[in-house]
């Protein structure tokens, strides 16, 4: 049975996801700012929590590791090779930096087994553009899919227990600086994940429990938000290096929870509704995620934003999103019509 609440979803989490890469020159410094960034930031988790629903709900089943594994290297490792070669071949060829080259240890190219490094450090770490951190992440978690049919087939007590204790942990822990360490990254999302498979599990029940409840879920959103700004005196997610030093408490993961089952709450009375944009944000998602760090590199790098300095910052922002959006959904529909079905192994669509 098709979840449309659960599509329509994917749509919100992606433009979540455009929008944290979108402040551009928007400089966040007042209470009011820093807590509509913090609504903002964190769109990886809204997608991390969709991807653990419907692991559980489209493919456990029947699940099969092998075809599983053999279905994400097709839809997702592919189009993001093709894409990070893509964008390697960008700077290598028009003389630019690299991306991140000292922290990463790349020194001059002098050969081509140095090429090779180049390449399987940026498809370790994803930094050849903004975002692409997630595809190696979500690899990871993808190869250890067998980890979680055993989660699955757990008593829903034992789940429950395990998924707070990752919780915590992540709460601890925070996401890893410039999101470089893979391992660091599995850790902090696993609860997220393990949620997603919860509520698919159990989707009956939270869906009624959420409902009619949308003010006190966007309520809470907007308190832990207001409360990071008043605790904390940076924006946004929580990174740290070192992942056994303290650094307070990861506020954001438990507002972005907060934030699933709010927009759940308003999305379910909508199933029955067709809502044309939602449903291209959700069926293009993959397209826009793997194209608009570039679409903004664009922006950034021949001046359109000096188009818009008539605007306050925030109102450039507030351009950018839209702008980035469209941009990247008409660049992927027209390789989608150009390569039709084999567009699905450049851009995931």
């Amino acid at each position: 049975m098709r979840l449309v609440a659960f599509d329509y979803f994917r749509g919100i989490a992606i433009l979540f996801i455009v929008a944290g890469h979108s402040y551009g020159p928007w400089v966040i410094d007042s209470f009011g700012e820093r807590v509509l960034a913090n609504l903002i930031s964190g769109g990886t988790t809204l997608f991390v929590f969709i991807s653990g629903f419907f692991f559980h709900y489209i493919y456990y089943e029947k699940f099969n590791s092998k075809e599983f594994l053999k279905k994400k290297t097709k839809h997702v490792f592919i189009p993001y090779f093709v894409l990070s070669l893509t964008g390697i071949g960008y700077y290598v060829f028009s003389l630019n930096p690299l991306p991140l080259a000292d922290q990463l240890g790349i020194t001059r190219l002098e050969s081509w087994t140095q090429y090779i490094e180049i390449v399987a450090i940026y498809l370790w770490t994803g930094k050849i553009a903004i975002a692409y951190w997630y595809i190696p992440f979500i690899l990871i978690i993808f190869v250890i899919s067998p980890l979680f049919t055993r989660y699955i087939r757990l008593s829903t007590a034992y789940r429950n227990i395990i998924f707070l204790l990752f919780l915590i942990t992540s709460m601890f822990i925070h996401r890893p600086v410039g999101n470089l360490s893979q391992v660091h990254s599995v850790l902090y999302f696993m609860p997220i994940y393990m949620l997603g498979i919860i509520c698919s599990i159990h989707r009956e029940y939270v869906l009624e429990f959420i409902k009619d409840k949308s003010i006190i879920l966007g309520v809470t959103v907007l308190f832990l938000s207001a409360l990071q700004v008043l605790l904390y005196k940076g924006y946004g997610n929580f990174h740290k290096e070192e992942i056994f030093s303290y650094g307070g408490l990861d506020i954001i993961i438990i507002q972005k929870i907060a934030m699933c089952f709010f927009f759940l709450s308003i999305l379910q009375k909508y199933e029955s509704r067709n809502i044309p944009a939602l449903k291209v944000l959700a069926s293009s998602s993959f397209a826009i995620f793997f194209i608009h760090p570039w679409i903004l590199k664009v922006f950034s790098e021949t001046g359109v934003w000096s188009f818009l300095q008539f605007l306050p910052e925030i109102g450039i922002f507030i351009v950018t999103v839209p702008l980035a959006l469209i941009s990247s959904l008409l660049v992927a529909s027209i390789i989608k019509l150009g390569l039709k079905a084999n567009s699905r192994y450049v851009i995931g669509w």
